[in-house]
């Protein structure tokens, strides 16, 4: 097949309107209409990498993705509304998912107020597990991984004058792609998200034992959409 063929069929497959009920897989979510895609453009498509630094005064990159499922939430430390029941749902989804519970990740909206001491304060106020990773970072790094990668507009200021009150959260797995999109403000989202999570360690499971996860070739993706 020809690069040109190639880009073709790629181009077509990624505009193939599709429908959950024809996959027994979770599918990919890999640009800002967020709308669910099994096609290989999609399956390929990872967020990008990142370096920020955690509530201990760690550095941290995208390698943190690389153990498994991983759900990623945005939250700042001010918020007195949707961050806290959000918060307090995931902190109980991961309790009730014992050995089973993948990693958590909150990554704060708000860096130039959220800074290492009060990350850590958040730890403790909301009493989160010790192996939870809250993260901040250079405010430009923040926003774009935010809006590059988790498809969110974090400098869109509220009419209460603070950070919008981001209520996603994010099933991202070992191959950095994301799988799962959910409101975190829900108990029923919740649920479906530990269905999920089961779901995606069963897929990773014989996927990654042949390190087989790219269909087609960067290159080829790269021709088809642009990120």
């Amino acid at each position: 097949m020809t690069a040109g063929v190639s880009a073709v069929s790629l181009w077509a497959d990624w505009h193939r309107p599709d429908s959950i009920l024809a996959h027994d897989t979770l599918p990919f979510y890999a640009s800002a209409d967020l709308r669910p895609r099994w096609d290989r453009v999609s399956s390929v498509l990872q967020v990008d990498g990142f370096e920020f630094t955690d509530q201990r005064k760690t550095a941290v990159d995208d390698r943190l993705l690389d153990s498994g499922p991983t759900v990623v939430n945005l939250f700042f430390a001010g918020c007195v509304s949707v961050c806290p029941v959000s918060m307090d749902l995931l902190r109980t989804l991961q309790a009730n998912l014992g050995s089973q519970a993948p990693r958590f990740v909150s990554l704060t909206v708000s860096p130039l107020t959220d800074d290492v001491r009060a990350l850590a304060d958040y730890a403790g106020k909301f009493v989160l597990p010790k192996d939870w990773v809250l993260l901040t970072g250079h405010p430009q790094a923040v926003e774009a991984w935010a809006r590059r990668s988790l498809y969110s507009d974090i400098t869109k200021i509220g009419p209460d004058g603070l950070p919008p009150h981001t209520e996603r959260a994010f099933l991202i797995d070992r191959g950095h792609r994301i799988r799962g999109i959910y409101d975190a403000r829900s108990p029923h989202e919740m649920v479906r998200l530990r269905y999920d999570i089961a779901r995606l360690r069963q897929e990773e499971a014989p996927a990654f034992a042949d390190q087989s996860i790219s269909p087609s070739s960067p290159s080829e993706v790269a021709v088809v959409v642009r990120r």
